[in-house]
Parts: structure tokens; sequence; C-alpha cells
């Protein structure tokens, strides 16, 4: 199966063009600037995508970094090799690598007052084409587990400036 081709790091930003034979999802919350210092924190490492259900290594994001996220859907583990693209002080992005059952790229990114999780996809082979619905459906509750867990980080966030409690980055002591 040929796979188009895309520009490493498109979903950084916002997405306009998404390639031919790809699709592309955007989903973004807005983030109180007491909370933004927060949930960068969580966003910037693995964490993040633990939340979201996933396993992931240990260490944060850098660039170039290979890894392998891990996933057991109904009783099944899914080994999900990936690279990161990008990682900076507002998140970061990877792609998929050989023997990821989706081809793309994801990132998570918070810019001004906004978490956006971007991605670009389709399925890797025929048997995970063959696989499609299934494959959206998850991306979805992915998506919005992502969503979630950013609210759930502001929510904790104003919780510990309500109470003085500094033991969150950007609360105040």
């Amino acid at each position: 199966m040929r796979l188009p081709r895309y520009e490493r790091g498109l979903t950084r930003h916002p997405l306009r063009d998404v390639p031919k034979r790809m699709r592309g999802a955007q989903r973004s919350v807005a983030v109180p600037e007491y909370a933004q210092e927060c949930v960068a924190a969580l966003i910037t490492s693995w964490e993040f995508k633990r939340r979201a259900g996933f396993e992931a290594p240990g260490d944060d994001p850098v660039a170039e970094q290979e890894g392998r996220l891990g996933k057991t859907v109904l009783g099944v583990h899914f080994a999900e090799p990936i690279r990161v693209v990008w990682a900076d002080g507002h998140g970061f992005g990877y792609e998929t690598r050989p023997g990821h059952p989706i081809y793309g790229e994801e990132s998570f990114v918070l810019e001004d007052g906004r978490f956006t999780a971007r991605s670009i996809s389709r399925p890797s082979t025929l048997r995970w084409w063959l696989l499609t619905p299934v494959l959206r459906v998850m991306q979805r509750r992915v998506f919005r587990r992502y969503i979630s867990s950013v609210e759930s980080e502001i929510e904790c966030c104003r919780q510990a400036r309500e109470l003085g409690v500094s033991d969150r980055p950007g609360n105040a002591k």
C-alpha cells in the first residue's frame, strides 16, 4: 500500500491543507491564564499520553526520540512505534513509524491561551484499512480523553489556586 507524503511537523500549526488520502482532526479548549503553566507542564510530557490510556516512554519527549506507545484493546496489546518530530515548552508532536496501525502525525500545542490536539492520519496497511471505522471511533475517544485530561488539569489548578497551594507549576505560594 502506497502511503501519501506529508511535511513533517504539519500538525504543529492549524490544519489548513490536509494531504490527499489522509484525514485531519483538530480539537481545542481554552486554558485560563492561571492554568497555562500547569497545562504546559502536562502536555510537554509523556504523562499526557498516559492519562489518555497509553503506555509511554519515561523521559520527556525530545525531538528525534524514537520509542513505543502501547495500548491494550479488548485484551489485545498493540505496540505503536513512534518518533518525536518536535518538542518545546508549548507541546510536542510525533509521527508514527512502520508497525503502527495508523500512518501520520499527532501533536499537542498550547498557544494563545488554547490547548489544541491535532492529527493527520490514515490506516497504515490494508489490514488496518479494513478496520477504518473502528480506528476512527478509537481516535475520537482518544481525542475526548485529551480534552478531558486538559480540563481536569485546569480544574486542579483552579482548586489549588483557590486554596493557595503551590505544588503545581505556576501557582502562587
